[in-house]
């Protein structure tokens, strides 16, 4: 009568920092639990607040405001999306440039945003950005995009050849002669795909702020009082 599916789903619901639970059955009376651990990974908003997420993208804790030292996931979610411990988010799918139309590609043909932002990850922890990535947009399928170290954004376009935009972006931030220097704050567009079919990356420096003008003190009798 012991149910290893019940006991697993039980411990997933009781112990949200377990990322992966599973109970087996060693006759005649030995059970065995082997666990891994949840690591906080990112920090999604939605309308009543923050939501603290594992690497698997489970619920692990809700915040009012947001939480610091977490990856920023932006994606689309219900109007009415109500965070359950332990249960796992399923981003929306939207994509502005198709929307509307429902001849031009089979809906099976396109991925999903849970499906990008699965690729995604996965592409970003092969090229070993992972670590220095602090946001992630799959707001729009059409615009997704990524944040290296605070400093330089990531622009992917589409999904449409994604793991040779993730590898070419790597090569600009991590080359440490050819690629991108570590004070380069800007945009980093790697979406343009030509007529050839080839991708290039280009890179637009961030504009530095313009430094205020200090404002000249008035000369003395020129404060617009009247001498008595």
């Amino acid at each position: 009568g012991f149910s290893t599916t019940d006991k697993t789903q039980r411990l997933q619901t009781q112990f949200p920092y377990l990322e992966e639970v599973r109970v087996d059955v060693q006759l005649p009376g030995t059970v065995v639990v082997k666990v891994r651990p949840a690591t906080e990974r990112f920090a999604c908003m939605y309308s009543g607040g923050w939501v603290v997420l594992s690497d698997a993208r489970k619920i692990l804790r809700s915040e009012l405001s947001q939480p610091e030292g977490l990856t920023l996931l932006s994606c689309s979610l219900p109007a009415d999306f109500t965070p359950e411990v332990g249960q796992t988010l399923t981003p929306q799918t939207y994509n502005s440039l198709l929307e509307g139309d429902t001849a031009a590609t089979p809906e099976a043909a396109r991925p999903t945003a849970e499906e990008t932002l699965t690729q995604l990850c996965a592409l970003l922890e092969s090229e070993g950005l992972t670590d220095g990535v602090t946001a992630i947009d799959v707001m729009d399928q059409s615009k997704l995009s990524f944040t290296y170290q605070g400093r330089i954004v990531v622009t992917l376009g589409n999904a449409n050849r994604l793991d040779y935009k993730v590898r070419l972006a790597a090569a600009a931030l991590l080359d440490p002669e050819k690629g991108l220097l570590a004070s380069d704050r800007g945009t980093l567009d790697v979406s343009y795909q030509q007529t050839d079919g080839e991708i290039r990356g280009y890179f637009a420096p961030e504009e530095p702020e313009p430094t205020p003008e200090p404002t000249p003190e008035p000369e003395e009798g020129e404060d617009g009082e009247g001498e008595g």
